[in-house]
């Protein structure tokens, strides 16, 4: 039998030297990335490469020279001409949303990153070892607590330490399988109602919800949400830079068959091409259909996704195709582009990331004015699509909210969020 408090103690503290070796992992990231390695060059693509590079010049010239020209107008009629013309430069800039079955989707070769898997192989390895050597130090045996019986301590210092070096997020849903087994079934609300979980919870059982606000337990059904700057982060440190903190969050559907990855959606948009330049980048994040959270685009830089709003507004997009009127291009009338609504992973992920955007950015949730679908900025879209379930989506966003502001827990994983690089606009940033 398990001594399921004893447990939970031992844990919190695999938790804690979890969240050290990731930041030993970063740092150790952050140091490698002054060595990047040297793409292995063909004599053949050097044209192509020169030419792209000369477009994404340009395009990043004109992008900052006007935003340059809306902060330096004397009169307000001068910003506000300037303003206009910047947002005219943006009008193409969103995607069709209206894909066909019969596009072809074929990853274009690339030139291997020279160095690229040594790093890898190398922060892996730290993780490892950092770990170990964080569960020796600390005396953790997490192992001999779970099991119920005392393991060989080099046996289990070994275990632990590989499990803490796989990060903090194996960790917290270990705490999650434990304070659920904690709470009487009794306590437990109808899935009807998902909003009121955390508010009945704590007035029925207040010893067994509620323990301590910084309880481990207290997650608020918080879990780690990967970003690291997304595609292409260098090629963006110049360029798309925007004026101010995002007010607005815009949500889409890729319109893609929902079987398509996420590099198929990157793949697709950058082919995309205004006035002769090709695109940089578009969403912001797009989720796939397994709940796979994907960053596109800098959260810190504006993308491609809604014209007359990207200076100001972050981007998500589901994989999929929501539409099925057939009386619109491209819809999903027949389901073949597979389910005409999006999986129960894909919701909650979504969910997470906007009620995220929402605490690191200020921006109320407002599901009328600040957190919209895509067609209420131009009403010729039908993206989401008819079939995007958009009360179920404010429900899950409103829920996570919720229960990360009654976490003290999860309060802190939030602020511990808003360390990490390319996430706020500041420095030399307009």
């Amino acid at each position: 039998m398990i001594d399921l408090d004893a447990a939970a103690v031992t844990l919190s503290a695999a938790l804690g030297l979890s969240l050290v070796t990731e930041r030993v992992i970063e740092f150790g990231k952050n140091l490698l990335d002054l060595f990047p390695g040297r793409p292995l060059s063909r004599s053949s693509d050097a044209t192509d490469v020169a030419q792209q590079a000369i477009q994404d010049l340009g395009s990043r010239r004109a992008l900052d020279e006007q935003v340059d020209a809306v902060r330096q107008a004397d009169t307000p009629e001068e910003q506000r001409r300037q303003a206009a013309k910047l947002v005219d430069m943006e009008r193409q800039r969103e995607p069709d949303e209206s894909m066909p079955t019969e596009l072809v989707l074929v990853e274009d070769a690339s030139d291997p990153d020279e160095g690229g898997t040594l790093r890898t192989c190398v922060l892996q390895l730290t993780g490892l070892v950092t770990g170990i050597l964080a569960a020796r130090i600390a005396g953790v045996h997490m192992f001999s607590a779970l099991m119920g019986q005392n393991l060989v301590d080099w046996q289990d210092f070994l275990l632990t330490g590989l499990f803490i070096g796989g990060g903090s997020q194996p960790v917290h849903v270990l705490i999650k399988m434990i304070s659920e087994r904690r709470v009487p079934p009794e306590v437990e609300e109808p899935s009807e109602a998902p909003v009121a979980l955390v508010a009945t919870a704590v007035t029925i059982a207040p010893g067994v919800a509620a323990v301590a606000p910084a309880a481990a337990s207290d997650l608020g059904n918080w879990v780690e949400i990967p970003y690291d700057g997304g595609v292409d982060v260098d090629k963006l440190e110049s360029a798309h830079l925007r004026p101010g903190k995002p007010n607005l969050i815009v949500y889409h559907h890729t319109a893609m068959p929902m079987e398509s990855t996420f590099e198929d959606v990157v793949r697709v948009i950058r082919q995309r091409k205004t006035d002769g330049v090709a695109w940089i980048t578009g969403y912001h994040c797009v989720i796939t259909a397994d709940g796979g959270i994907h960053a596109f685009c800098r959260w810190d830089r504006f993308g491609n996704h809604v014209a007359g709003f990207n200076l100001r507004s972050l981007g998500i997009s589901f994989n999929g195709n929501f539409e099925t009127d057939p009386a619109v291009p491209f819809s999903n009338a027949d389901g073949r582009y597979g389910p005409s609504r999006p999986t129960e992973a894909q919701l909650d992920a979504g969910a997470r990331i906007v009620a995220l955007w929402s605490a690191v950015y200020g921006i109320p949730l407002d599901f009328q004015h600040a957190i919209v679908p895509h067609r209420q900025l131009n009403p010729d879209k039908a993206c989401p699509g008819s079939r995007f379930p958009a009360d179920d989506f404010q429900r899950r966003v409103e829920r996570f909210a919720a229960n990360w502001k009654a976490s003290a827990l999860a309060t802190a994983r939030i602020e511990a969020f808003k360390l990490k690089r390319y996430l706020l606009v500041t420095g030399g940033n307009p």
